[in-house]
């Protein structure tokens, strides 16, 4: 299975343009909900969600929202996909697939010196969540942060995602010039990525070519 490529924080109709423009489409485009310098407003997300493709899937990230945060971006413009990147409980998860019959992906944030989740905490989850991701986590931030974290934390939750059949997604630091060593030595299912494509915290159009380019090669290395 190829790898999904999700490309977060796009604020602006420009960086959508130029993406249509120039065939540079992600599988998921991430729009960011919750507090964030790439915060937008549920009127702004109406305007983007009119450049985005049938076959790309849209997703929403929110930190702890209530059901009416959620509900207030749903009333703008339908989402694919919610991304809940806080403290969410499973019930909770269960409850937005439910009332807004879409995808719910589940972040997991990794810390520096943390142990990692035993499989019972996460197999509460199996039934409320459609993708897992894991980013990288400081202080009171749950992600979006630009930094990596050991890789090597990855293994045990792969093996667990792929038991139960839910896509894993990593986060975290990630560009073109250590996406395909994560691709090669730690095989996620997708890779999530944010500051890797700015410039001075801008989307830049040069740097997805990059990436997408960058997917490419894996992709046709995979099938040699």
């Amino acid at each position: 299975m190829k790898p999904l490529l999700k490309i977060c924080g796009i604020t602006d109709t420009e960086t959508l343009v130029e993406m249509n423009a120039e065939e540079l489409m992600a599988d998921q485009l991430g729009f960011v909900f919750a507090e964030s310098r790439r915060q937008i407003e549920p009127e702004q997300w109406k305007r983007l969600s009119y450049l985005i493709p049938d076959k790309v899937k849209a997703a929403g990230v929110f930190v702890n929202p209530s059901l009416k945060d959620i509900e207030a971006v749903f009333e703008a413009a339908p989402l694919h996909i919610v991304q809940l990147h806080g403290e969410e409980t499973p019930a909770f998860c269960e409850q937005v697939r439910n009332r807004f019959g879409c995808a719910v992906t589940k972040t997991f944030s990794i810390r520096e010196n943390e142990t990692d989740r035993p499989q019972a905490e996460l197999s509460a989850y199996v039934g409320s969540m459609d993708y897992m991701l894991l980013d990288t986590a400081v202080g009171d931030r749950y992600g979006g942060t630009g930094k990596t974290f050991d890789w090597k934390r990855i293994a045990p939750y792969l093996a667990w995602s792929r038991t139960h059949g839910i896509p894993l997604l990593v986060a975290g630091g990630i560009g073109a010039d250590n996406m395909l060593d994560l691709l090669e030595r730690h095989r996620p299912d997708g890779i999530d990525i944010s500051s890797g494509v700015e410039t001075n915290g801008r989307k830049d159009i040069e740097k997805i070519r990059r990436i997408i380019e960058r997917m490419r090669e894996y992709e046709q290395s995979a099938v040699e």
